[in-house]
């Protein structure tokens, strides 16, 4: 790198000089200089997002050579640079309360003396000095390094910092404070409240960012093109209400642990549970006391936990209605994940904090869906996006006007969106495009394949995906509530896997031998299946369904698996009556990976 050639040349002419290098001095002495170790330049700092990032740094030079460290412990990290050519360029791609973040940073030479942050707000640094998206910008680093000089990121720098002053002296910020350099401590430094406080999107049709803050309805924007100099009066982040929701976030979590310790060493009554709930809780279209009975029926939630709380917003527009926003993951009593539910509302309430749901008239979820298909004529696969849509009581669902059909727009979807229709209460629905919850992008199972692996490939991590309702004459209806523009919203926080990455996977479930014989033997009624492959980390689940000349029937389960990633259990199918006879079974197991993925086995005898 240029800093540390600087180093070696100025040693070496020193040694020169000691040595009579002038061309006057007749010595002999031709001892050579003493041979100087190559001097290590080291990077350090905090990758963080508010919460400390588990995950890697990956720096890239100027001619595009990288290197990858991993982040220790409270968002540390530290990365070796020798021998790289500065400017560098960083990129933090990790895990932070329950959610999957990738953030950049940029530096000069110079820099490697100290500390450079990691964060949401580098990442805007970063964007501002390359005048693009961040990770464009960090992509071809190699061909726009020059940009990054030490005057132009300074100012970039600044002028966020200029934007966002107001909220960092609410919040105790030492005036001093380079959002680039100055070290901090995840979760009690000053500036770490600033980065819980502040929220930071990216619009990457446009390249504009817009920034909000946890606390009030103020909102700025920041094209990515426009340079510092030009920004002479750039907009300012206001700072009503930050100091208060500082105090009331702990409070808002409180509300949330106080209400999952209910289930510590036994399943709660739901007499015990509604004091906890807010008047008008609704969830997934479900009232409060239908909502806690089926809690309180699954045995799994005994010794559950809610972690990685996040506080995304307190609005305080309406004092009698205070109510905060927030995401938060379920984990069994062993520490796997359940679920993580988005966009609840917590609201304050007889100056206490208490749980109003995700206020939603439709029961609404949206992953990355994986599947695999054992058959008598082979195995196939697919891979796709499941909507999961159903609409438990269709009177509650707009402020006027019946739901037909619901279109859902968002990358990866086909022109004009997705359609939804509309069925029976409690049913899910199911697309136009291939008749079934889940949108099959790419397939060799038959059927249709609109993308192909280079257009999976493409789509975004954390992708948005808008739901909009419509009534039988396409006229468009706004849902009656937990939403601010009449309609929803869905993230997907990694995209699927590619059918050929899908075909390769080793993380589909499986059933042993033994299973496979036990399940084709149809008057086997005590079916014991053995699974492995499964995520350890995650909760599994499995369902059996019996079609028979009578009534069918299906049973399914919650497993936790082992730390092997295995599981057994045991499904006590209905007595066969006279005369009935089995036509087929079917199991489906379902396991989520790291980022929500559900990998689906499917079993057919």
């Amino acid at each position: 790198m240029k800093f540390n050639k600087l180093i070696l040349a100025s040693a070496v002419s020193m040694a020169l000089a000691a040595c009579g290098g002038g061309g006057s001095n007749s010595s002999t002495d031709t001892t050579p200089p003493p041979v100087q170790a190559p001097v290590s330049v080291v990077f350090t700092g905090t990758a963080a997002v508010g919460a400390p990032l588990e995950g890697s740094v990956t720096v890239k030079d100027s001619k595009g050579a990288t290197k990858v460290a991993q982040i220790g412990s409270n968002g540390a990290y530290s990365v070796d640079v020798t021998g790289m050519t500065g400017p560098f360029v960083f990129r933090a791609s990790g895990s932070a309360n329950g959610q999957v973040y990738t953030v950049h940073s940029v530096a000069t030479s110079a820099d490697a003396a100290g500390k450079i942050n990691i964060t949401q707000l580098t990442d805007l640094i970063a964007a501002n000095v390359g005048g693009q998206l961040s990770a464009d910008f960090f992509d071809q680093f190699d061909k726009n390094a020059a940009t990054a000089t030490a005057s132009t990121i300074d100012a970039e720098a600044a002028k966020l910092k200029e934007k966002l002053q107001a909220i960092l002296t609410a919040l105790g910020v030492d005036a001093n404070t380079d959002l680039l350099r100055t070290p901090f401590i995840p979760l009690s430094s000053p500036l770490d409240k600033a980065l819980d406080a502040i929220h930071v999107t990216v619009d990457a049709n446009t390249s504009v960012a817009t920034i909000s803050t946890t606390a009030n309805t103020s909102v700025i924007t920041d094209d990515l093109k426009q340079k510092a100099a030009a920004e002479t009066n750039p907009p300012k982040l206001a700072a009503d209400n930050v100091s208060t929701a500082t105090t009331d976030a702990p409070l808002v979590k409180k509300a949330l642990t106080d209400f999952i310790a209910q289930f510590a060493n036994s399943q709660p009554t739901v007499d015990a549970l509604l004091p906890f709930a807010a008047s008008g809780f609704l969830n997934d279209d479900v009232g409060a006391g239908d909502f806690f009975r089926h809690l309180v029926s699954e045995p799994a939630l005994v010794g559950a936990t809610f972690t990685d709380i996040e506080v995304h917003q307190i609005d305080y527009s309406d004092p009698a209605k205070i109510t905060a926003r927030v995401s938060f993951t379920v984990k069994t009593k062993t520490g796997q994940i359940m679920d993580r539910l988005e966009n609840w509302k917590i609201r304050k309430t007889d100056g206490g904090w208490r749980l109003l749901g995700n206020l939603r008239t439709l029961e609404l979820e949206a992953f990355a869906s994986m599947s695999k298909n054992v058959g008598a004529n082979g195995t196939c696969y697919s891979t796709g996006i499941n909507f999961n849509v159903v609409d438990r009581t269709p009177a509650n669902n707009t402020t006027s006007g019946v739901v037909d059909h619901i279109i859902i727009t968002g990358p990866g979807m086909p022109q004009g969106g997705l359609r939804y229709n509309a069925q029976g209460a409690s049913y899910g629905w199911v697309n136009t495009a291939n008749s079934s919850g889940n949108y099959v992008m790419s397939t060799d199972c038959g059927g249709l394949s609109p993308m192909g692996n280079d257009g999976v490939e493409r789509l975004p991590d954390n992708a948005v995906y808008v739901v909009t309702a419509y009534d039988a004459s396409n006229a468009k209806l706004s849902f009656a509530s937990g939403t601010s523009d009449g309609t929803y919203v869905l993230k997907v926080q990694r995209r699927p896997l590619t059918l050929s990455e899908t075909k390769a996977s080793t993380a589909f479930p499986t059933l042993s031998e033994q299973s496979l014989a036990a399940l084709s033997s149809y008057n086997t009624r005590d079916l014991t299946l053995a699974v492995s492959a499964v995520n350890p980390n995650t909760v599994s689940w499995i369902t059996i369904s019996e079609e028979t000349s009578g009534i069918s029937s299906g049973l399914e389960s919650t497993e936790s698996p082992t730390a092997a990633g295995t599981f057994s259990t045991t499904f006590k199918l209905p007595v066969l009556q006279a005369g009935v006879t089995v036509k087929s079974r079917n199991v489906r197991i379902e396991s989520a990976d790291n980022y929500r993925r559900y990998m689906q086995t499917s079993y057919n005898r």
